[in-house]
């Protein structure tokens, strides 16, 4: 499971499921994850979107509508889809037609794995298969995969946005860069240093698991906190929040949780973690910045890549002060 909820749509008419998407992507952010939808209005589209495997490796769920107009029936979609992307969940709804009617075409051409619903309650029907799935990885040990999925994906685009920058810069601020760089290493280094010394008179080996990598995560995003300080990055300025808050409420949080093995106190929702109470609630909360943050450096990263354009959008409210 991932922070994304990928959906393939079928509907030859998507503009008219316009509201039910907006309502779909709401309900789900409230719970930490993103929607993404995938429209097809067409058997060609659909049967070349299905037969890429790492595309049905990526869907959560399909929804199919029931007129697919020049005669095309939502029926003989999913049975082709099925022929391809077996165990994945199909909702198969329609504006006019009767969800009851709806099962009697599903029984009928013997397709399985299929909920039925109107239009009118598709948005019902949709978060109620999305719950299911999700709860099955909503133990906090399946969470803590998620978490560190997300925010690895974080760091790369923080990677990708500190070479951007480097390119945008002129000779001296490469230079400025690189040394700033070599000063997180060297820093590195000698903490290692100092902690080899202190770890030559160690008698296990959890005391030299202490030991991390050099120029971590965390010297990464200060390393882009200094160089939004650049004049050449003036206009991009309004993402040093979102790296501030991505430094102190997501990287120590993330190593904790990768870290450390969860162990259930009695109720599926609460684990202790290192002597502290985890709750479900927390790690929604914790989803949903996380959220925040990786869209706001994904809109940095593509603003550098056009230029150093100032981002069309800038970064999330929920993180601005």
């Amino acid at each position: 499971m991932r922070l994304d909820f990928n959906v393939l749509w079928v509907d030859d008419q998507p503009d008219h499921v316009d509201a039910q998407v907006k309502r779909i992507e709401k309900q789900m952010e409230n719970e930490g994850f993103q929607f993404n939808a995938t429209a097809c209005k067409s058997m060609d589209e659909v049967q070349s979107l299905v037969s890429d495997n790492v595309f049905t490796d990526e869907i959560d769920l399909v929804l199919v509508d029931w007129d697919l107009g020049n005669n095309l029936k939502g029926q003989e979609v999913i049975a082709k889809i099925r022929e391809t992307v077996i165990y994945k969940d199909i909702i198969f709804y329609s504006a006019q037609t009767p969800a009851a009617e709806l099962r009697k075409y599903v029984y009928e051409n013997g397709l399985e794995g299929v909920y039925c619903a109107s239009r009118e309650n598709l948005v019902d029907e949709v978060f109620g298969v999305f719950e299911s799935l999700v709860k099955k990885v909503l133990d906090l040990d399946h969470t803590r995969g998620i978490i560190m999925s997300a925010t690895s994906d974080i760091d790369q685009t923080v990677r990708e946005c500190l070479v951007a920058m480097h390119l945008l810069l002129d000779a001296d601020g490469k230079t400025e860069m690189i040394n700033g760089a070599l000063g997180y290493i060297e820093e590195g280094i000698e903490k290692h240093s100092n902690a080899v010394g202190k770890l030559k008179d160690a008698t296990t080996l959890e005391k030299l698991f202490e030991a991390h990598n050099i120029l971590t995560s965390n010297d990464r995003l200060r390393m882009l906190a200094r160089a939004l300080k650049m004049k050449t990055f003036e206009k991009h300025k309004v993402y040093r929040q979102s790296v501030t808050t991505c430094l102190e409420k997501t990287v120590r949080k993330r190593n904790v949780l990768g870290h450390q093995v969860l162990v259930p106190q009695g109720k599926p929702n609460i684990v202790t973690l290192t002597g502290k109470t985890v709750t479900i609630e927390e790690m929604r909360e914790l989803r949903k910045l996380i959220l925040n943050l990786r869209s706001d450096f994904r809109r940095l990263l593509l603003s550098l890549q056009d230029g150093g354009l100032p981002a069309n959008n800038g970064p999330s409210a929920a993180l601005v002060e």
